[in-house]
């Protein structure tokens, strides 16, 4: 007689429960060598969060730009709840997972979550949705919290992550594994944290963001590079305060660009530094930029950068967005998602979350050609409709398993003779 369900979660809570799981079962002597370094304690994040979001995100306008560009694009397109029986997939609109699907808390809807886990993922490398669970199989809220303020607690070889600890204003709050989703990009240099973009062109950020503080510098004095007043004889006190002033006054500011600069008592100009065009600043701003496109997977042709276009238009720069950056970003969200969220949901045997591809405007074209294909080999004999019906995302039809030839061709033997 199997036990209550009340009487087998008891069980599972108990002590003696836990050491004969642990006793039996198959541990990871690696990742017991890495818990066993941080004894319990919480693991610090990279304390880098700030100076990528600001300058990166907040500073640089490509990093700006392409961070939204995937973000919008991947909260524009739909999700879905289904549900697996055997061969047969059908869609579920009765079940409380759908009410999440429209307002994931009572501030975001679920294009605007999906827009804040990205762009955390982008920033930070890491992305931390807190799941409420008033009571046990039933989950109402979601809600992404800020990378920089959240604590990994290592666990053990079985369990690697204890929990989480949220502080914020001197106030700290403890989450367990199961109350928290840690999204994340591999990380070559640590075990718990995700490699933010940002990280990795770094100086390309810098670079590209020092050649426009140059630049603006440079307008704010004059528009020419530094150079220095040099003076046959040495000058009094009074004289050198004067010229300074007059200097200060007459020829500092961008609206004093260009003016001719006065000069006498046998005093000489020497300029000092490189020109823009010695330094080639124009030309570093467009390397750096595509640099930074390249790195989050954004064509240059799309950040407005038409001497580097890869694709012959537009609209190939967009079906390249989508193919080689959203969709697989998107893949990998849905796996995440899916290997978390439906199992806290009673009733959730087979059920999952999809996205729907047809929604993406940029790949209309395809699936017009895809679907004109599959007519064709329909047509032609090649597939059942049912097997055509498969490759267009649609559920088989009883009776659609036969093959159809045109009427005006006839079988041949293999002698080539007519029967």
């Amino acid at each position: 007689m199997p036990l209550p369900r009340w009487r087998e979660e008891m069980l599972r809570e108990s002590v003696f429960f836990k050491f004969f799981t642990r006793l039996f079962t198959k541990q990871s002597r690696t990742f017991s060598a890495i818990v066993a370094q941080f004894l319990g304690q919480p693991i610090w994040s990279p304390k880098n969060y700030a100076s990528f979001a600001r300058e990166g995100y907040c500073s640089n306008v490509y990093v700006y730009t392409c961070i939204r560009m995937i973000a919008n694009a991947c909260a524009g397109i739909d999700w879905y709840l289904y549900r697996r029986r055997g061969n047969e997939i059908q869609e579920v609109t009765n079940h409380p997972f759908n009410a999440l699907l429209q307002k994931v808390n009572p501030q975001q809807s679920w294009s605007e979550f999906i827009q804040s886990v990205v762009s955390y993922l982008m920033i930070a490398g890491n992305a931390y949705v807190e799941v409420i669970s008033p009571r046990k199989g039933i989950v109402t809220e979601l809600y992404v919290l800020r990378p920089d303020r959240v604590k990994i607690l290592p666990g053990d070889s079985i369990n690697p992550v204890r929990g989480y600890k949220y502080t914020v204003g001197g106030k700290e709050v403890t989450f367990s594994s199961e109350e928290i989703l840690h999204l994340k990009f591999f990380n070559p240099y640590n075990d718990y944290y995700g490699l933010s973009p940002i990280e990795a062109i770094a100086r390309v950020i810098d670079q590209n963001n020092e050649s426009r503080a140059w630049n603006v510098a440079l307008l704010q004095n004059s528009a020419r590079p530094s150079g220095a007043l040099v003076a046959n004889n040495l000058l009094s006190e009074q004289e050198f305060e004067r010229l300074r002033e007059q200097i200060k006054e007459l020829y500092s500011g961008s609206k004093n660009a260009g003016k001719p600069l006065l000069l006498e008592g046998g005093l000489d100009w020497k300029p000092m530094g490189y020109s823009p065009a010695e330094m080639e600043w124009l030309e570093g701003i467009k390397l750096t930029a595509r640099e930074i496109a390249i790195a989050f997977g954004i064509p240059p042709q799309m950040l407005g950068d038409r001497e580097s276009s890869t694709y012959s238009n537009y609209q190939e720069a967009r079906k390249a967005f989508y193919t080689e950056t959203v969709l697989p970003l998107l893949d990998w969200l849905r796996g995440e998602f899916n290997a978390f969220l439906p199992a806290k949901f009673s009733n959730s045997e087979g059920l999952f979350l999809d996205y729907d591809r047809d929604d993406i405007e940029a790949l209309q074209e395809d699936r017009g050609e895809l679907w004109k294909n599959v007519i064709e080999a329909v047509k032609s004999g090649i597939l059942s409709p049912n097997e055509a019906r498969e490759l267009l995302g649609y559920e088989p039809k009883e009776g659609a398993d036969a093959l159809f030839m045109p009427g005006n061709l006839m079988p041949y033997t293999s002698t080539g003779e007519e029967e």
